[in-house]
């Protein structure tokens, strides 16, 4: 092996190895994309090591665009890999996302980071992450009253930058 040549993170070299693999070709594409998107959370969810650009080339080198799946806010691709990555601990994933999108975590007072569908509370209000912008670097929550368990009264819709977000987690109670 060449010493100059990059030695590839384990859970991208999972990533290539069901790429190369595959035996579905052109047959079912939705097929191959289910296999890709579970390729991919499987490296997280066993908490393989990431580099920080392994997300970034995983959507360049095995055609990301169509499998990544569109974030629910239309922001940007692959939310969903960076909430897996959260939920399940597994930070250098979560890096790699973040450098992918080129911005800076969204962290809780508790050392959390934030990603969609995060609940989070005050007093008064019960808050959900939505999604991020990631042209902006903004988080975006939707609020409702403490009580309001159907989310059936009025809504509040808050967006955050960094900084914004600092001064605002000191409010929030959590579990």
């Amino acid at each position: 092996m060449n010493t100059e040549q990059k030695q590839i993170s384990k859970a991208y070299e999972l990533v290539r190895f069901v790429w190369d693999n595959e035996n579905i070709g052109s047959s079912s594409y939705m097929r191959l994309n289910q296999l890709m998107r579970n390729a991919l959370n499987l490296a997280i969810e066993a908490q393989l090591k990431f580099d920080k650009d392994d997300i970034e080339r995983m959507f360049k080198n095995f055609s990301g665009g169509y499998w990544f799946h569109a974030n629910t806010n239309g922001k940007g691709c692959g939310e969903g890999f960076y909430s897996n990555a959260c939920k399940k601990g597994n930070t250098s994933a979560a890096q790699s996302y973040e450098a992918f999108y080129e911005f800076k975590p969204f962290i809780s007072l508790k050392g959390y980071r934030m990603h969609e569908r995060k609940e989070l509370r005050t007093k008064d209000r019960r808050f959900r992450v939505t999604g991020f912008d990631f042209d902006t670097k903004k988080i975006h929550l939707v609020s409702y009253d403490i009580n309001d368990y159907q989310e059936q009264g009025k809504k509040q819709l808050h967006n955050f930058d960094n900084k914004e977000w600092l001064e605002f987690r000191k409010q929030l109670k959590e579990d």
